[in-house]
């Protein structure tokens, strides 16, 4: 049997070797030739030990699949993917999300939100603002510092903020290309609130990016949340799914499924109350990507310093 499927294995990876690029810089079956030879030096260091062979083939091959999106993830496939996981997490398009926007953000548009002013001005932060969805929540005359690690995110806000300031109701006061957990150009206590939505998942220490945004914070002022978490029932059906989309969603855009709320809580707030649901993210109705799906579970709420 073993003879038989290496044989007939052999015989396609000949077919295919026979493929030449269009543009005729190099041919596939190069490639090819140089991978059967990594297998046949691979197969002379398996196991001699038949499960313990099928085992390592088995393993070998689910990590090589699992490879594929990141070592490809230039082309123009994936580069789709990383748009879409973009997209998601800084537009919040679905309709739930708006309505849990109007929820948390409510108070700033309607005057009600009792956040500190500094210097006489209401001073917010937006961690990954993208294109600036939501700024239609903050009030006149308040000042809007920006971060987005994404550097063509200032194409987009710029779009949303005309040359002349005097005929806009915001002023963007910087924007800065950094990741949540480096707000150094930010002094201590400076900020009226921040907005921090989908930014813990693209962290590298989200610990340490909670305690920046608590420090830049003046006292009163308030975090408000709004992120995608890790999914707390282990085994179940959405755990394999982060699992499996795990190496993807990263490669996509630094999203990493975190124990969010544990974070969140490990800081010593004044005040906190978060709220964990499940978004709705059935593929058909919202025509987004297989991996997207895995975000299910969620979690919104604030901090007061």
């Amino acid at each position: 049997m073993d003879i038989v499927s290496s044989q007939s294995l052999v015989a396609g990876i000949t077919t295919i070797s026979a493929i030449t690029f269009s543009d005729g810089s190099f041919e596939l079956g190069d490639i090819v030739e140089s991978f059967k030879e990594v297998c046949c030096w691979i197969s002379g260091r398996l196991p001699e030990n038949k499960i313990l062979r099928a085992l390592t083939i088995g393993a070998g091959t689910v990590v090589t699949l699992r490879m594929i999106p990141f070592v490809f993830r230039n082309t123009s496939f994936f580069k789709n993917c990383e748009i879409q996981s973009r997209y998601f997490h800084r537009s919040t398009f679905h309709p739930d999300l708006i309505k849990i926007k109007d929820d948390l953000l409510g108070c700033l548009r309607n005057g009600t939100h009792e956040l500190p002013l500094v210097n006489d001005e209401l001073v917010l932060l937006e961690l990954n603002i993208g294109g600036g969805t939501n700024i239609n929540y903050y009030p006149d005359g308040c000042r809007l510092l920006a971060t987005d690690y994404w550097e063509d995110a200032k194409t987009y806000l710029d779009q949303n903020f005309p040359d002349d300031e005097e005929e806009h109701r915001i002023k963007l006061d910087r924007f800065l290309v950094t990741v949540p957990e480096r707000l150094i150009s930010i002094p201590d206590s400076s900020v009226s609130g921040i907005i921090c939505f989908y930014s813990l998942c693209c962290a590298c220490n989200p610990n340490l990016a909670l305690y920046e945004m608590k420090r830049v914070l003046k006292p009163g002022g308030k975090i408000f949340f709004l992120e995608h978490i890790r999914e707390p029932k282990t085994f179940s059906r959405r755990w394999f799914a982060q699992v499996n989309f795990a190496l993807q969603m990263f490669a996509w855009g630094r999203c990493k499924f975190l124990d969010t709320e544990k974070c969140i809580r490990g800081i010593p707030f004044k005040e906190l109350s978060l709220t964990s649901f499940d978004l709705d993210l059935d593929r058909k109705k919202y025509h987004i990507i297989g991996p997207l799906t895995s975000l299910t579970p969620h979690l919104y709420g604030y901090a007061l310093k």
